[in-house]
């Protein structure tokens, strides 16, 4: 027979009954099964087919073989597979987007450069989980306690719930690096998990501790990369050494119910399937990142078909002979590696610079998944996306090797954007060596220091004869992003320089000419992006910068600064305080009870192994009943309009949705809120719209499904109507204009202001505004109710349980005693979820009602960011009256603050009690005015009457110190107060020390000399200025209103005591507190004590958790219940000889003492009451500013705070720097920007709103409590310390003014300016008033 023939019998069934032999048919395989009658005898005959495609994963995680196959569909992230298998609630979620790197988890990815597996940090929410087939995932729960305990240590956990994200960031870098890290290494690697609470300083103390040149090493026991590594087999307990994981080189095919998954290994098998589902919505898939970017977009969820590519071997060539050709496959880390590597050989050297932007790119897990064509790809779809990579490689002149099913061909990168990609890839790109007369330079300015996408980027490559006047010798390449989605090569200043010299004047301004001519910006490029003018400006910066560095010493020297670039060292912190050995564990600076607990997660066959250790449970990581259903809210998409209709019918097609509830559904109130005090009025706020929508992001109707992520899908699909759209009323200028005012609170008066003003022989008007801030805490808001007999059990991250409650019972038309609220802990906090809680757990009771089953509503993050309000946004109009040498006689305001929609959390009249700050003045009258806007309701912020009061106080002293040219610190230091002296509320000042803590601080950070060295900086140099300031600080505590109680139970058998207090545990260390202060009390060891949950059961009617006072006030009641106990037991002690507690506990139960105490503590009192006590501060802080790019350092911070005698300084150092990180971000970069048209806030994504990272801390940190100065109307001689420092960081602020003032005296612009917050790179560029006129070498 010949060879056809027996291929054909090779393809034949045979009859089991009659022998008979029939060929295959295709048509008869369904489901990979073939079925069909035997065309002789009519047997049945049924068998599975065995296949090369695989229609299954297999994942080892944390040492444990899963199997996965069509029942998650193709669209699902490694992350919900994690949490809702339980396999890891360590690993948290937020952003869904890559932008906040909780999620991270550590996985071994391919290294093609030692064709090993390595490990790599990767974004658990992005990466698929059909992806991960033959992967090993390591989670938090799947390493030793070495990192955790480390992070611990170091005081590196407040609230927790970013900490398994730390850890395994530190994880992945040791076992990559096989323990032999540097502190630069650690200090770059600690790009990608945002901290809101620690101020980063003690995260990145602990982890460089690992680094081999830390001095902490030496301190520390030594790593064992073995022991660091070990991941542990779920079967046997034992080390897993990672071979039990499936082969590759199968392909994949999964076919879900909305879309297929495929995973070919060759371009042969991509291609065919690219061509098999022509005209299907394809996309290919290899590290998905892009969707944190493009969010529906590129959701997975939308598409038909999904190709993971990762699988082709040929995308991973790595070749160096005789042309350097790299991989597309190669992720943008490993990329990286290759230049460092490459760097030092010879015609490579320009790599070095390439390197440096690429790790600017994201951050490092995001890195670790991306491919650097992949990012390419990005561009291509969206030109205007701002691609690092792409200026880079073009910059590089890099060659593209791009493959179709028809073959493959090489083009220059210039030409990629134009060419049609349509079922073509990437496969490789060929890097060129580069003599050393070509010199490249990359450039960027964003709006946070790490991980934050470019405003404007651009890359410049030129060949150039230094030996011949800095000769151009051939065409050069100067390519932009930012600019335009058009507008790449500046082709018009390419022709232009080439063949001139860069030392000609006229050269230089030609060039520069050429460019401001063809470098036109977008306007409508993004609604968020900074203005066409300072594009442009830094854009010309850029190649003035270029040509700087080219010149090198020919420039003037006073110019050479504008062509370096701002290098940031590692970074240090110090920390002095007091503490008393005699009275520990008070005054102890120990680490939080639950930090081991927060930071490590270790599987419970290992708790016996490490007694230490457990896990600390968030709401959403507690395991749920059978049935439970999820919720989400529908939200509006306008502001200032009515709803007219909504149609759901698309959201409950959809598989798995279940309900959709609106108003109407209701069976209480429509109503979440009622009044805290009668002093305070209050309006109703819905649950969900009735009719009128009056901001965009309102809640309108809530969807109930089976899952979490079809719940959100769903609610997105609900058609929404609107009728009388109006447009929106978004700013403080825009509602004064307009008149949009709620009614007035009281004013202030004191004295006479107008005639004080009158009189003074310097009168200064002015206006000062700051804006609003996100809270951005690293959990969502969230509830989880569930139906009972009794009512509704209710677990949610609420910061007032009782409001909570009453918000349940308000809606539900039930009274609060049927509605049982429960709180452990929270992820965060920051005001945000005080009354911003109620809706959340008003809106699940609701849901779980109706349908009568547990119901989970985890608020996503996206709509969280457009749906709940921030600070308040505030503006001040002042005139005020001074002496000629800056002394106040009178200060006359209005002041307008933006509450959004209704004023219910309005810190309006908290103001007050801080607009003087640290300064006397005998005459004052503020007129407030309360501004409706069509936003939501704005809220408490940390710190959040005082922080916009000291601001706007400040700015006065600022105005002042320019208009009569005098030094500011001289005229802050002349108007600060006296002991005795009275505040505008004729409050008196019996114990203000703000002068002496002033002087201290002045002479222990060496401001005078320091001030003199700055001078002589500015001098020196055009482009580059430092800049530094003092600000002191007066900060006012009440007790107003203020209640809480506290339960304290001795359990007789064993002596074991457990603590209920009316606090909630939100990173601030109010349980370590209240435990050191029993144990202090009845003097016993603190690991006896257990603090319990928060619960309205055990304790009703308590206040909220905020203020900076729920700690100590917790304390007092402890305190109180622990005095009542021990006199309860002296008795019996006293006849006992030297009794053991566990003896005693025994003896007080059979003399039937009662060994539980409660006690409330409850300060009534007015608004106009006295306060309790005040806290004073001073901070110095020195910066560095580019001029060009408004880029900047703060380089040092100087603080000295009293915080009376600390009951815990390790805690309390925590909260100092974390509260003025978090004011960094308030002052500098966290801008908020809506749509004109709709009102619908943009800065809504991790993309797009950037709290401060761990390079945008002080370099130098150096925080000194006061000693010996114990409060002595204090608990315990203490001082809240929660708030306090957020106000102080406007320090950075004014630093940055003098170095705006220095750029301006060099161009004889040195007039007053006010610098409103937040003030964001571009802002401070733009304020320099440098143009290109100015440009010259």
């Amino acid at each position: 027979m010949d060879s056809k023939h027996l291929a054909g019998l090779d393809n034949c069934i045979v009859c089991p009954v009659c022998n008979s032999r029939h060929l295959f048919r295709n048509d008869k395989v369904k489901a990979g099964v073939f079925a069909a009658n035997c065309e002789s005898c009519g047997h049945f005959i049924k068998f599975r087919l065995k296949s090369d495609i695989n229609s299954k994963i297999t994942v080892t995680i944390n040492g444990q073989q899963y199997t996965v196959g069509n029942e998650y569909p193709p669209s699902t992230k490694l992350n919900t597979y994690l949490r809702k298998e339980r396999i890891s609630v360590g690993t948290k979620v937020m952003c869904h987007e890559g932008g906040c790197g909780i999620c991270l988890v550590e996985a071994k990815l391919y290294e093609p450069m030692s064709d090993t597996k390595k490990s790599y940090p990767i974004n658990s929410c992005l990466c698929p989980l059909f992806m991960c087939d033959g992967w090993e995932i390591t989670t938090i729960e799947g390493i030793s306690d070495i990192v955790p305990k480390r992070l611990a240590k170091y005081n590196g956990s407040q609230c927790g719930f970013c900490s398994p994200g730390q850890v395994m960031n530190m994880h992945a870098l040791l076992e990559q690096n096989e323990g032999n890290v540097s502190m630069k290494q650690v200090e770059d690697a600690y790009d990608d998990v945002i901290c809101r609470c620690t101020g980063y300083r003690p995260i990145l103390d602990a982890m460089k501790s690992f680094a081999q040149d830390s001095q902490d090493l030496k301190k520390t026991t030594t790593v064992d990369i073995e022991e660091l590594g070990k991941t542990y087999c779920h079967k046997t307990g034992k080390r897993c050494h990672s071979d039990c994981h499936p082969r590759k080189g199968q392909q994949l095919q999964i076919v879900g119910s909305d879309a297929v998954w495929y995973r070919p290994d060759t371009f042969d098998q991509l291609f065919k399937i690219l061509a098999d589902n022509s005209g299907k919505k394809t996309r290919m898939v290899f590290g998905n990142t892009g969707q944190g970017i493009y969010n529906q977009e590129l959701d997975m969820a939308g598409f038909d078909v999904l190709v993971d590519i990762r699988g082709i071997q040929g995308l991973y060539s790595v070749n160096f002979d005789p042309t350097v050709v790299l991989g597309a496959g190669l992720s943008i880390t490993q990329l990286i590696d290759i230049f460092t590597r490459t760097q030092s050989t010879p015609s490579f050297g320009y790599l070095a610079n390439i390197k440096e932007m690429l790790m600017r790119v994201a951050g490092r897990s995001v890195r670790s998944m991306a491919s650097w064509a992949g990012n390419l790809m990005l561009k291509h779809l969206h030109p205007e996306f701002q691609s690092d990579v792409y200026v880079s490689l073009e910059a590089a002149n890099v060659k593209l090797i791009i493959a179709n099913s028809a073959g493959s061909n090489t083009i220059p990168i210039s030409q990629f954007l134009k060419t049609d990609m349509t079922n073509k890839v990437i496969v490789a790109m060929e890097v060129p060596a580069m003599t050393d007369d070509y010199i490249v330079r990359l450039y960027k300015v964003a709006q946070r220091a790490e991980n934050s996408h470019s405003f404007v980027n651009a890359g410049v490559r030129m060949k150039v004869d230094t030996n011949n006047k800095f000769l151009v010798m051939e065409k050069p390449c100067i390519v932009f992003s930012g600019i335009s989605k058009d507008f790449i090569h500046a082709v018009q200043t390419e022709t232009y320089l080439a063949g001139k010299s860069l030392v000609d004047p006229s050269v230089l301004q030609g060039a520069l000419t050429t460019l401001a001519s063809e470098v036109n910006p977008d306007p409508n490029i993004d609604a968020v992006e900074p203005s066409v003018a300072y594009r442009k400006n830094v854009a010309i910066g850029y190649l003035y910068s270029y040509i700087l560095d080219v010149v090198g010493d020919t420039a003037k020297g006073i110019y050479r600064s504008g062509s370096i670039p701002l290098i940031r060292p590692l970074s240090s912190g110090q920390q002095s305080y007091d503490t008393k050995p005699l009275e520990w564990p008070l005054t102890e600076p120990m680490i939080k009870l639950e930090a081991m607990d927060q930071a490590c997660f270790l599987h419970f066959l290992f708790f016996k192994r490490i007694r230490t250790t457990g896990r600390a449970d968030y709401i959403n990581d507690i395991p749920i009943e059978q049935g439970t259903l999820y919720a989400a809210f529908v939200i509006s998409t306008v502001g200032n309009a009515k709803l007219q209709s909504m149609d759901p019918s698309k959201a409950l097609s959809m598989p798995g949705v279940l309900k959709f509830i609106t108003a109407k559904d209701i069976p209480g109130q429509n109503n979440c809120f009622s009044s805290v005090a009668s002093e305070i009025p209050s309006v109703p706020e819905e649950v969900l719209c009735g009719g009128d929508v009056m901001y965009a992001g309102q809640a309108l109707a809530i969807i109930v499904a089976v899952d979490e992520e079809t719940a959100n899908r769903a609610a997105k699909q609900v058609q929404v109507t609107y009728s009388d759209k109006k447009p929106p009323i978004l700013s403080l200028d825009d509602g004064i204009n307009k008149g949009s005012f709620l009614p007035d609170i009281y004013p202030l008066t004191k004295g006479n202001a107008q005639t004080a003003i009158t009189n003074s022989t310097k009168q200064i008007t002015g206006s000062i505004q700051f804006g609003e801030q996100k809270h951005f805490p690293m959990e969502t808001q969230i509830s989880y109710c569930k139906p009972t007999p009794e009512g509704m059990d209710v677990e949610t991250s609420t910061q007032w349980i009782d409001n909570s409650q009453r918000a349940v019972a308000l809606v539900l038309g039930v009274p609060q005693s049927r509605i049982n609220v429960k709180v452990k802990r929270i992820g965060g906090a920051f005001g945000f979820k005080i009354t911003r809680n109620y809706i959340v757990s008003a809106g699940c009771a609701v849901a779980a009602h109706i349908m009568n089953r547990p119901v989970k509503l985890n608020l996503e993050f996206h709509t969280q960011m457009k749906m709940l309000g921030g600070r308040l946004a505030y503006r001040a109009d002042y005139t005020v009256g001074c002496t000629d040498q800056g002394k106040l006689n009178g200060i006359k305001m209005t002041l307008y603050a933006d509450v959004g929609y209704n004023g219910n959390d309005s810190t309006l009249y908290s103001v007050y009690g801080f607009i003087d700050n640290a300064y006397y003045c005998e005459n004052w009258k503020i007129n407030p005015k309360t501004v409706k806007t069509n936003k939501p309701c704005n809220t408490y912020c940390r710190a959040p009457g005082s922080t916009p009061g000291i601001f706007i106080m400040e700015s006065i002293m600022e105005h002042i110190a320019k208009e009569l040219q005098l030094d500011p610190t001289d005229v802050r230091v002349l108007n600060l107060y006296q002991k005795g002296q009275t505040t505008p509320h004729n409050r008196p000042l019996p114990y203000c020390n703000i002068r002496q803590l002033t002087t201290d601080l002045m002479t222990s950070a060496g401001v005078k000399q320091r001030q003199t060295s700055v001078q002589a900086f500015n001098q020196a140099n055009r482009w580059k200025k430092k800049g530094l300031s003092v600000v002191p600080m007066k900060f006012e505590i009440s007790y107003i209103y203020i209640h809480y109680n506290a339960i304290v139970n001795i359990y007789a058998w064993d002596g074991s005591i457990s603590i209920a207090h009316g606090g909630v545990e939100m990173g601030q260390g109010i349980n370590t507190k209240v435990a050191q202060v029993c144990a202090f009390e009845l003097g016993v060891p603190i690991d006896i004590i257990s603090v319990k949950s928060t619960q309205t059961t055990s304790n009703a009617n308590d206040f909220v958790t905020g203020g900076s006072i729920g700690s100590e006030l917790c304390c007092l009641a402890v305190l109180n219940c622990c005095t009542a106990l021990r006199s309860r037991m002296a008795p019996v002690k006293a006849k006992m000889q030297n009794p053991s507690w566990k003896d005693l506990t025994q003896k007080c139960l059979l003399d039937k003492v009662d060994l539980s105490a409660r006690y409330v503590t409850f300060e009534p009192g007015t608004l106009l009451e006295e306060p309790q006590y005040n806290s004073y501060g001073v901070t110095c802080t020195e910066v560095e500013l580019d001029v060009l790019t408004g880029q900047y350092l703060i380089n040092r911070v100087d603080m000295l705070f009293d915080c009376g005698e600390s009951m815990n300084p390790m805690v309390d150092i925590g909260q100092v720097e974390g509260a003025f990180t978090m004011g960094l971000g308030y002052c500098l970069s966290e801008n908020l920007k809506f749509d004109p048209q709709s009102g619908e806030l943009l800065t809504n994504s991790t993309w797009e709103y950037k709290p401060p990272m761990g390079k945008d801390i002080p370099i130098d940190f150096r925080i000194q409590l006061l000693k010996n100065a114990p409060n002595p109307k204090g608990v315990l001689r203490s001082k809240a310390v929660g708030e306090p420092p957020l106000c102080m960081s406007c320090s950075a602020l004014f630093a940055l003014k003098r170095c705006i003032e220095a750029a301006r005296q060099d161009i004889q612009k040195d007039k007053y300016f006010p610098l409103n917050g937040p003030t964001s790179v571009d802002k401070l560029c733009e304020l320099c008033l440098a143009d290109p006129s100015q440009f010259v070498i």
